[in-house]
């Protein structure tokens, strides 16, 4: 794993996905469409009745479909030991439960589906109403809950609609991804405020999205630009992941600011505080999840025959996304509730995170408190505009922010 980069190792993932979906050795064998003509004329005549069950014409396999997953299977059963399997139509054979196509792939994305709602509750359980990144955070769990039940839907039922929806509510969920990092890294976004700089990199990441959900669709049905689709997903996951890394990087060494329009824009995870001199317990998890996220990725670039048709290199990809989407939901929980700490407390030590109480709201309701989480006067006092000092007096943002870093927000 060492010898490849995070976007190396990205990019060949992309070449592979996308090139079984282009032709498979299994569909074209003689073998195998000599069967598929013979399963036609005995079953799929008009004039015959449809014996399929009926959860499986519940489920679209009509007659066709069940001739190609029989002779799949028969073909598949005669292959001598120790010689080489065959995928079809891009997949490798599964075998059905049910009307389920590939019952694994399809359970553990109900297993993603179900830790992104645990995280949606976990955000409105830690933190505070007032925190305006808790919206965000709401809005990405609903995306990811809405990319892994449409997941569940195309592993049930691989049909060109089910993997539309599939493939686009996964570009969905990077692209919104990416916008939280870049919105949350160079804190244009803040539990307080959002900076006008935010307003551009929304439209911007909003414009190539839509863009590409265009393209996508000026083909016709049947036909996907498998190649296209997976760069362009590449592309946004690995700039994304660029910016974990480096938020991560900015606590062992500086990093060099950017001046736009007047502003300067200075990688601080948690301003006002100095992240050299005081260290975060989440400085390295983006990092390592990033990581691992990519080892995790190389699964794919196994891509081995099932076991017992039923587990493959794919199916353990979604499976490894569980503990990893828990570790994202964790860290961005507890990285609200972070910056909100460190703005209300700039004096304060790290770790700040922590706990799961409840706290009272600065409308009197109970919401998350996590230790050394600041009162609703003092809250109301940031959100002015003022820090708190030690002397009581409000401190403004500019005023505190060392070097002028302050200027971030507006």
């Amino acid at each position: 794993m060492r010898s490849f980069t995070p976007l190396l190792l990205l990019a060949g993932v992309s070449l592979l996905i996308a090139a079984p979906a282009l032709a498979s050795s299994g569909d074209r064998n003689p073998t195998y469409q000599h069967c598929l003509k013979g399963c036609a004329i005995t079953y799929c005549d008009p004039s015959q009745v449809d014996t399929n069950p009926w959860y499986l014409k519940a489920a679209g396999w009509d007659c066709s479909a069940n001739c190609k997953y029989s002779c799949m299977h028969s073909f598949t059963d005669n292959i001598k030991p120790g010689s080489r399997w065959h995928q079809f139509y891009g997949k490798w054979p599964f075998y059905r439960l049910g009307p389920f196509q590939e019952p694994l792939s399809l359970i553990f994305s109900l297993g993603n589906f179900w830790v992104h709602y645990k995280g949606l509750q976990e955000v409105r359980r830690r933190v505070r109403r007032e925190n305006k990144m808790r919206r965000w955070l709401e809005v990405i769990a609903g995306v990811q809950m809405n990319t892994w039940i449409w997941s569940a839907v195309f592993h049930g039922r691989d049909t060109p609609l089910t993997e539309r929806l599939d493939y686009f509510s996964a570009t969905l969920t990077i692209s919104m991804s990416l916008l939280y990092t870049v919105l949350r890294v160079p804190s244009l976004i803040t539990p307080t405020s959002t900076s006008r700089l935010g307003l551009p990199v929304i439209a911007g990441i909003a414009f190539l999205a839509i863009s590409h959900f265009t393209y996508l669709l000026s083909f016709p049905a049947g036909y996907f630009p498998y190649g296209y689709h997976t760069a362009f997903n590449v592309v946004l996951a690995s700039v994304h992941s660029l910016f974990w890394i480096l938020w991560s990087a900015s606590f062992y060494a500086p990093l060099p600011s950017l001046k736009i329009g007047g502003r300067v824009l200075a990688l601080q995870p948690y301003p006002p505080q100095d992240p050299i001199r005081v260290k975060s317990t989440n400085a390295s998890t983006p990092l390592a999840l990033v990581l691992l996220t990519t080892l995790a990725m190389s699964l794919e670039l196994l891509d081995f025959a099932p076991f017992f048709r039923l587990l493959d290199a794919h199916a353990l990809w979604h499976l490894s996304t569980i503990p990893l989407a828990a570790g994202w939901w964790r860290f961005l929980s507890s990285d609200a509730i972070d910056l909100e700490t460190a703005q209300l407390n700039p004096g304060g030590s790290m770790p700040l995170s922590g706990g799961a109480g409840t706290a009272t709201s600065l409308a009197g309701s109970a919401t998350p408190k996590t230790p050394g989480m600041a009162s609703s006067g003092t809250f109301q006092a940031l959100a002015s505009g003022n820090y708190p000092s030690k002397g009581g007096a409000g401190v403004s943002p500019r005023a505190r922010s060392p070097g002028g870093k302050g200027d971030l927000q507006e």
